[in-house]
């Protein structure tokens, strides 16, 4: 089946609403101008003058006068006296009619009949919309001689079948076929608008979205939606694959660590030994950060619900144990605080944000508070604090406060931009900045688990 593409459809509109607007204009021309049903007839005046003229007249020269006075608009004849010609089909009488009272009144007894006219002597009857004549219309006054002067009135512009002007009435129906195009085009729009809110749905990460149960009859958009179909599933399958490759790696990496873990305490120097056993640590660090990230990316972290007091205060007491300077400022001690998150991610998460307090700042002040249905994390140092143009900038991988490309001085920059993806995809909010007594501050916000009711 043929069907019109959707520039096609763009273009019948324009083009057609053009087509309105002029004729709209000519109709505008026509009425502006005085050319309604009243106006097409000649006025008492002007036909009580055409009868005293072409009474005055001569008989011999009353036929080129009736010539003269006739127009495009009028035809004048004259019937002698004692000569009566055919009638011609007529289909209503209106010299009674209240609109032609100043016929009556200006020429008196000398108004014979006015009469509408049949067209080419039908007598089918049509109706006359907005004032339109179609019919032409018989005006006859009686001559002082006896004569008969017949004026008939024609209508001055092209009518149609129901007696519109011809511009009226074709606006007119260009306006029905404008309307039509435009309901035609709304329907092909309107699967791009749900193919729109669809698309911004859509997560490389969580379940496709369903893309085939938008209905379209444009070849144009059917392809839309299916290039965005394929690109949806391109997206998922490379997030698929890049997460299994990173499992696979951190697998065998580990296995790596564990063999040389296990040959370090061969190393007869306790200052290279430590080194060693630092650089591994560091290296399943980075491993760790980077499967986590990737189940971030493929919406593979876990989902159960943490009372967050607990887990903060139990990760606290592990990182100092661990020989970090960290301190829990304070905590709600009478209830919990509940959220749905990634155990390990959270733990993650803190482990970060404390490595680069205790880094930056020489320690890591912790506080957990709860405020508008949101959990609060706030981690604090006493280090120098950040630069106000770096604010923004150490969200993202590989970037560094401290300035040089030592390892052992700052790490390899991905701390935070794995906090923010992990915070983030787990409905978190993520703020960076700086203490007004000095220092750098990071702010996590988690929204707090709401039961549902009933």
């Amino acid at each position: 089946m043929f069907r019109l593409g959707l520039s096609a459809r763009v273009l019948g509109i324009g083009v057609t609403f053009l087509l309105t607007a002029w004729i709209a204009l000519v109709a505008l021309y026509y009425w502006s101008n005085g050319l309604s049903r009243i106006s097409t007839y000649p006025s008492a005046t002007q036909i009580l003058m055409a009868a005293d003229v072409l009474s005055d007249a001569a008989p011999q020269a009353r036929g080129k006068l009736a010539a003269a006075i006739s127009s495009s608009v009028l035809t004048v004849e004259i019937e002698p006296p004692g000569v009566t010609s055919i009638e011609t089909a007529a289909r209503e009488h209106m010299e009674d009619l209240p609109e032609f009272a100043d016929y009556h009144n200006m020429l008196g007894e000398r108004l014979i009949s006015i009469r509408r006219l049949d067209i080419a002597g039908s007598g089918a009857r049509r109706p006359r919309l907005f004032g339109g004549a179609i019919a032409p219309v018989e005006f006859r006054v009686r001559l002082t001689d006896g004569a008969t002067a017949r004026l008939v009135t024609k209508t001055p512009f092209i009518v149609t079948l129901f007696g519109l002007p011809a511009g009226l009435g074709a606006g007119l129906v260009g306006t029905l076929f404008a309307l039509a195009a435009f309901i035609l085009l709304h329907r092909e729009i309107r699967p791009l608008t749900k193919l729109a809110a669809a698309v911004d749905r859509m997560d490389p990460s969580g379940e496709p979205v369903q893309l085939t149960n938008i209905p379209s009859r444009t070849p144009e958009t059917v392809a839309l939606v299916k290039a965005f179909e394929r690109l949806q599933n391109r997206l998922q399958s490379m997030i698929g694959s890049r997460f299994v490759l990173i499992s696979g790696v951190q697998h065998d990496v580990r296995s790596f660590a564990t063999r040389l873990r296990l040959r370090i305490d061969h190393i007869s120097d306790p200052t290279e030994r430590e080194k060693a056993i630092r650089d591994i640590a560091d290296m399943i660090d980075l491993l760790d950060n980077a499967l986590l990230t990737a189940r971030a990316g493929v919406g593979a972290l876990d989902e159960e619900l943490l009372d967050l007091v607990a887990l903060v205060e139990q990760e606290t007491v592990d990182l100092g144990a661990s020989g970090w300077n960290v301190m829990l400022k304070s905590a709600p001690q009478e209830r919990e605080i509940l959220i749905i998150a990634d155990r390990l991610a959270i733990r993650r998460i803190l482990a970060n944000l404390v490595d680069n307090a205790v880094k930056y700042g020489q320690i890591a002040n912790v506080t957990l508070k709860e405020r508008d249905n949101t959990a609060i994390i706030l981690i604090e140092d006493s280090g120098p604090g950040i630069a106000e143009g770096e604010i923004d900038l150490l969200l993202e991988p590989f970037v560094r406060a401290e300035p040089s490309r030592a390892r052992k001085t700052g790490g390899a920059g991905l701390g935070l931009a794995v906090v923010r993806n992990l915070v983030e995809t787990q409905g978190g909010t993520i703020v960076l900045g700086n203490r007004s007594e000095g220092g750098a501050c990071v702010e996590l916000r988690f929204p707090l688990f709401e039961p549902q009711k009933g």
